[in-house]
């Protein structure tokens, strides 16, 4: 019996505003930025408190009390409601991840630095019409869909980088739940010099899109800083350097799209080290490894590969680029940069595709299945990682 999970899929469209939409819309993200740094200001009051007077709202705490705020403030009504309470909804899902240890506490959003996203939650208060998405409040605005839509849009959401706005619809598509796949196999040595080396021999250069633009760069940042505070001059300057950052986060990103999805499509399971990216960007390689985008890559590979049926497999990474391939000899003096030279056996190969067969050594196969499963239960939604949207809580909260 074929069996139907449900896929989220998110679609990105340029949009259009007219001068008259784009001034509304930026009062909006201003007045939704005021809101964000207000209702966090009240959850970490409630934490200052003494322990048996802590009161720490909900979402839905926060969200009744928008009624009132919206009331007495003419700028904050005007934004949608849905958008508002999503926006209080997103804070709450913030907090829970710092308080499972999962990311720090949410900080404050400051205009020029955050860029915060107008979500309608709601499918039939919105929807995409031709060639022009229509917005509560804000009307039709002009939209190049170059692709069609998936299965059934549940939100839109509109964000601005820059001089720039586009709107992600998140879509639910029907599909039928693929085999899982455990063949063929193949290891990911991530490095900076080749930004992949895998274990069937093949070397895959590093871009390093941001390096060569460091440049241009420089100049721009110089650029800025010598025009006046507050002038106009110095925000087209700035403008500049965000355009910048921009086309190297873009050709990044294109670079991660095709290198996940080729591998993807061709291999069933993929074994990469696992390692502490966060904790290794801290170090004196910090900008080569961000430049490589070594943790969105493994993002990227663990969801496509979930939706063909395959599974991405993690592995300890402790010694692999000192360990033989053929005797498994543990040397440090067997490397000497990018050579790789057995002292105990005279193997002699790259050390990076040496690495990659080590990692692909230490897979344990009769786990790979498991794995594998683990992942199409993901699928079918019986290891939801959805944050959970507490309720009211019996003690009273704190006005907004």
């Amino acid at each position: 019996m074929i069996r139907v999970v449900i896929q989220r899929k998110a679609f990105r469209f340029r949009v259009y505003p007219t001068p008259t939409q784009e001034t509304r819309l930026l009062a909006w993200e201003s007045a939704l930025r005021w809101l964000w740094n207000l209702a966090n200001e009240q959850r970490r009051m409630g934490l200052a408190r003494p322990r048996d007077e802590r009161r720490f709202p909900t979402a839905f705490d926060q969200i009744n009390e928008l009624t009132e705020l919206r009331a007495e403030l003419p700028w904050l009504a005007d934004v949608p409601r849905n958008v508002c309470a999503q926006l209080l909804v997103e804070l709450d899902k913030a907090w829970q991840r710092c308080f499972r240890r999962l990311a720090k506490s949410p900080r404050w959003k400051r205009k020029g630095r955050d860029f915060l996203g107008l979500t309608e939650p709601h499918p039939k208060t919105w929807r995409l019409d031709g060639s022009a998405i229509r917005f509560p409040k804000i009307g039709n605005l002009r939209t190049v869909v170059h692709r069609p839509l998936e299965g059934k849009p549940k939100t839109c959401t509109l964000r601005r980088e820059g001089d720039q706005w586009f709107a992600s619809i998140l879509c639910e598509v029907e599909v039928s739940e693929p085999a899982p796949r455990v063949e063929p196999v193949i290891a990911l040595d991530r490095g900076i010099t080749h930004f992949l080396a895998d274990s069937d021999g093949k070397l895959t250069p590093n871009p390093r899109f941001y390096e060569r633009t460091m440049a241009r760069l420089a100049r721009a940042q110089r650029t800025v800083s010598r025009r006046k505070k507050g002038s106009k001059r110095r925000e087209k300057a700035k403008l500049r350097v965000m355009r910048l950052h921009r086309k190297v986060r873009r050709q990044r990103e294109h670079v991660l799209h095709v290198e996940s999805a080729r591998l993807a499509k061709s291999h069933g399971v993929v074994v990469i080290e696992k390692l502490n990216v966060a904790g290794m960007i801290r170090g004196n390689l910090s900008r080569h490894i961000a430049d490589a985008g070594w943790s969105r890559f493994a993002e990227m590979l663990r969801y496509k590969l979930a939706w063909s049926g395959g599974s991405l497999v993690e592995v300890p990474a402790a010694y692999s680029s000192q360990t033989c391939a053929e005797c498994g000899a543990i040397d440090a003096a067997s490397r000497k940069g990018e050579r790789f030279c057995c002292t105990s056996c005279g193997h002699v190969d790259h050390a990076d595709l040496n690495a990659a067969k080590i990692l692909k050594s230490r897979a344990n196969r009769s786990a790979l299945p498991v794995e594998a499963s683990a992942i199409a239960g993901l699928r079918s939604g019986k290891l939801k990682g959805k944050l959970r949207v507490p309720r009211r809580r019996s003690s009273e909260s704190s006005a907004l």
